[in-house]
């Protein structure tokens, strides 16, 4: 990329006015010379203002950028912080980007190209704003994000993202309470009620009902949208991205194994790559969401896992070169670079999952013994044992959250996320373990990853979790992924279907993906069990609204997990085949 011999310029302060007349603001860093230059956009609800969003979460240091001939803007979204109007999360996106994206191509500074790029929200202001179809706007990347904001960011398989969905909405509580006291309201009560909530987030979540947090009702009522709404109905179909039209802009999709927003970039990616513009490329990291380190929960990866070992700036100039300059020398990545945990190496592949990635299938058996519930993965549907097992799930006692893709207080957010030991989990009684064998090759598994699972429950609605564990020879149990389904959504988060007690139904429970090897010696080991607390809310099972259930609406549900030949209860993984013997 050749360099741009000149100073930098920044405007800070800039006003954008938008369709309807609002006034968005934000800085801009360009070249002091004379000349036309793409530009680059993030736009942010996090405060541009703050270094540690806008640079180090967003991928791109403005300076070097400018230095490669970009202009870079750093937006505030509209009613955050510098912005004027008022912030209702995804619903003026699609506009507002599009407003911005044609303002900036007609500035004198812009060769009339523009990309955006960025993470997590503002990932989808770029998702949003391309679904508007900007003439301007030629590239993205949109980083640790999704483009559907009920099955991918809210919600997962009907369950609510509980810890990310409340420490996010509380987190936009607090800059709105100081936004609205700076303009001079009184919210005194309001900031001593919210102030006991962000003292103590876990205990929030744990409140009862979800649908009573007098804060968020009063500055985020997107809170109470996002519970009065469960269904994938209309009001996420309006602001879903690929639901309004197909998408064919040049793409640059990053994630991580452990991200909470995975199906998101993994489904976005894939819908995109089917268009008739297939420049698409996808980077997944051994990361969680804003934690991409080279260690992460109980495992380090190496030195060559960080995101800052990969130079995200690099990565992301090289990309906006070879779409919005047609640098030819900046075109030779692969089309998919994937970490292989474990083996703790980068990978560069034609397509995800891996074309060589074959269709694995691994059954449920077990029986109880003296010793308790004992638990097989085999190849094969059982012959013997055990056609069913049964344990109680009470939702007054939820199974804890223990690492996986989290977005949970700590360190920011990575304290409680990533790869932890799942030992302390596995000795309680409504944990099912179902364990294979120690394998005495190498195992890499590279694709999605689902537990086709029959059961019953004598509640009018439950849930069903599993979760995918290495087994170390020394006995740690390190969590893979992980997913949940409400039994009400079995059939899509559409529809919600009543389970009828005590009777069978299938459930299809989509853990995700990853790409890691299991190495010899080793062993895979499926929890299966009904809640996942405080990643997911709990389901009362009493069969009504979630959101407004009390305490005295909880009810004990007695849980059966069938696996026989009429029931093959399975895993369903992609396995790269190993070297031909000899």
């Amino acid at each position: 990329m050749s360099m741009v011999d000149t100073s930098v310029m920044v405007e800070r302060n800039v006003w954008i006015a938008m369709r309807d007349g609002v006034r968005l603001q934000a800085d801009v860093w360009r070249p002091t010379g004379a000349g036309r230059f793409p530009a680059l956009l993030q736009r942010t609800p996090y405060n541009r203002g703050d270094s540690f969003a806008v640079v180090v979460n967003a991928g791109i240091e403005p300076l070097r950028a400018v230095e490669q001939g970009f202009v870079v803007v750093v937006q505030d979204t509209r009613g955050r912080f510098g912005s004027e109007g008022s912030f209702d999360p995804f619903v003026h996106e699609a506009l507002d980007g599009y407003d911005t994206i044609e303002w900036l191509a007609a500035q004198p500074y812009c060769d009339g190209n523009v990309g955006m790029y960025g993470a997590s929200y503002y990932g989808a202001t770029q998702l949003l704003a391309a679904s508007a179809r900007p003439p301007a706007l030629k590239a993205i990347a949109p980083k640790a994000t999704a483009s559907d904001y009920h099955d991918h960011w809210t919600y997962q398989g009907g369950a609510l993202q509980l810890g990310f969905a409340m420490y996010w909405a509380l987190g936009l509580a607090g800059t709105e309470l100081d936004r609205r006291e700076a303009a001079g309201e009184e919210l005194g009560a309001i900031r001593a009620q919210l102030r006991v909530l962000l003292a103590d987030p876990w205990s929030a979540f744990g409140r009862r009902p979800l649908a009573d947090i007098a804060p968020l009702d009063e500055l985020l009522p997107a809170w109470r949208d996002w519970l009065d709404h469960p269904t994938r109905d209309d009001f996420w179909q309006t602001i879903s991205v690929t639901q309004q039209q197909e998408l064919d802009v040049p793409a640059l999709h990053i994630g991580g194994w452990f991200d909470l927003f995975l199906r998101g970039t993994l489904a976005t990616y894939e819908e995109m790559s089917r268009g008739p513009n297939c420049q698409q490329r996808l980077i997944v990291g051994p990361w969680a969401h804003a934690v991409e380190y080279d260690a992460l929960g109980e495992v380090e990866f190496g030195d060559l896992a960080g995101a800052a070992a990969l130079d995200m700036t690099r990565v992301h100039l090289d990309w906006f070169s070879q779409i919005l300059k047609s640098d030819a020398g900046a075109a030779d990545a692969a089309p998919v670079r994937v970490f292989v945990m474990a083996a703790n190496v980068w990978r560069d592949e034609a397509q995800w999952p891996p074309a060589r990635a074959a269709a694995t299938s691994m059954y449920l058996a077990g029986d109880r013994t003296e010793d308790g519930f004992v638990g097989s993965l085999q190849h094969q549907p059982p012959l013997l044992g055990a056609e069913s097992v049964t344990f109680s799930f009470d939702p007054a006692d939820p199974v804890p959250t223990v690492g996986g893709a989290t977005f949970l207080p700590g360190a920011y957010v990575g304290l409680h996320a990533g790869p932890r030991d799942q030992r302390g989990v596995e000795g309680r009684s409504d944990v099912l373990c179902y364990e294979s064998e120690a394998f005495t090759a190498d195992l890499e598994i590279a694709g999605p990853v689902a537990l086709v699972l029959h059961a019953c429950t004598s509640a009018a609605d439950t849930d069903w979790t599993a979760k995918l564990v290495d087994v170390h020879p020394d006995g740690r149990a390190l969590n893979i992924c992980d997913g949940i389904v409400r039994a009400r959504y079995r059939q899509g988060t559409g529809s919600p279907i009543p389970v009828e007690p005590d009777q069978p139904f299938e459930y299809r429970i989509d853990l995700g993906a990853t790409c890691i090897v299991i190495f010899a010696g080793h062993a895979l080991r499926l929890e299966v069990s009904s809640s996942n607390f405080p990643r997911f809310d709990v389901n009362p099972n009493h069969g009504g609204d979630i959101a407004t259930a009390e305490k005295n609406d909880l009810v004990i549900a007695q849980q059966t997990v069938l696996h026989s030949g009429a029931y093959p209860s399975r895993l369903e993984l992609f396995v790269i085949p190993g070297p031909e013997p000899g």
